[in-house]
């Protein structure tokens, strides 16, 4: 492993040495690197404390000193470099009190699942006491120690749990899973935002559909909406939910998890239009155009495409108006309310006026210059 270690990296954990602090890389990098994957973040554990970690690196950052996490500054950008620790009395299923230690072996015992709980010194090699490296190999996620103890403590590692399933297409090791179904009303004890960020990972995941059945009753607490796996990748958000949902209720997961308003208005605009027939022909392309815009056009052929509807007419049209720069909307008519103010239209009448004219532009009925709309009105 040490052949792919940044030197930057290398150096922090050699300067840690040198201070008499040997640190080690953990977590997903050393996974990652075993399942052949080039880490994208390194971190480190080290059994110095905050303050020490904050003197031997002077420009560090206090990310989390309250969890002994500070920010060393690198090449490969800031990296977490944080203090041995055992966590104990977890608070509303998430939170931990937490206790600085100068064993290595207490820190990985604190993690989640075995895969996750190696660490690698480039002197020392790897260190695995918790049977992480057989896991790998084997493609299974268990727990660390008891499963129903590890993820009472913190709820999110049952959503975890699926993510890494899924991500690596690993099966649960019969215990992890029990418990994590029985776990799993525990979940309304997390944050709606925790709860919605891992969902959006999961689904993103290769694997997840793979594993959808199995994990059905951890869905249910957190997705209900979400009755059976597709195996599309959909990482456009709006599209995402607009597809999932089935019926006018289900938009009443966008409050539940507090989804942004820019994208729940557009998830209920999709999901408003999701099956209708949308036309192929250029006034009738306009007029929808004009109802929702060009964007949201676009996503809702996306849409019906992954529906399975036939949508290439409709697209190869729309690019056709935008090619050809056709009117369809109020700012690209040659006429604005200034012209007609000249006119004598009162306010109140100007934009009424306005839409009947685009109207009539959109279905040919007037060409759209100046001087035929101004004789018009």
């Amino acid at each position: 492993m040490k052949q792919i270690i940044p030197q930057s990296i290398l150096e922090i954990l050699q300067k840690l040495q040198t201070k008499g602090f040997t640190s080690y890389l953990v977590g997903g990098c050393v996974r990652d690197f075993l399942l052949g994957d080039i880490p994208k973040d390194w971190d480190i554990c080290t059994p110095a404390t905050p303050e020490q970690i904050l003197e031997i690196f002077a420009d560090s950052i206090t990310l989390g000193a309250k969890y002994g996490t500070i920010g060393v500054k690198s090449a490969e950008g800031i990296v977490e470099v944080t203090t041995f620790r055992t966590e104990k009395e977890y608070a509303d299923f998430r939170h931990p009190q937490v206790q600085f230690c100068k064993d290595l072996s207490e820190d990985l015992k604190r993690r989640d699942f075995s895969i996750n709980s190696i660490a690698y010194n480039p002197q020392i090699g790897f260190v695995d006491p918790f049977g992480g490296m057989q896991d790998l190999e084997n493609g299974v996620l268990r727990c660390i120690g008891d499963a129903k103890e590890r993820l009472s403590e913190d709820a999110l590692r049952i959503l975890r749990l699926v993510r890494f399933s899924s991500r690596f297409d690993f099966s649960p090791h019969p215990q992890t899973l029990r418990e994590a179904l029985l776990s799993s009303p525990k979940l309304k004890m997390i944050s709606s935002e925790r709860i919605r960020d891992e969902l959006l990972k999961i689904l993103q995941t290769p694997f997840w559909g793979k594993y959808f059945l199995q994990y059905k009753e951890i869905f249910s607490q957190t997705l209900p909406e979400l009755t059976k796996p597709f195996t599309h990748k959909i990482s456009n958000h709006s599209i995402l939910f607009a597809y999932i949902f089935q019926k006018d209720q289900d938009l009443e997961a966008l409050q539940r998890l507090k989804i942004d308003k820019i994208t729940s208005k557009r998830v209920q605009l999709l999901f408003a239009h999701k099956h209708s027939a949308i036309s192929h022909e250029k006034i009738g392309i306009k007029l929808l155009l004009k109802e929702i815009g060009y964007d949201n056009l676009l996503a809702l052929l996306e849409l019906q495409k992954l529906m399975g509807k036939d949508t290439k007419k409709t697209y190869k049209t729309l690019q056709e108006i935008m090619i050809l720069d056709e009117c369809y909307c109020l700012k690209d008519l040659k006429i604005n309310g200034n012209d007609l103010k000249t006119l004598g239209y009162e306010d109140k009448k100007i934009g009424e006026k306005l839409e009947d004219l685009l109207i009539k532009v959109i279905k040919g009925e007037i060409p759209n210059e100046k001087e035929k709309l101004l004789n018009y009105c």
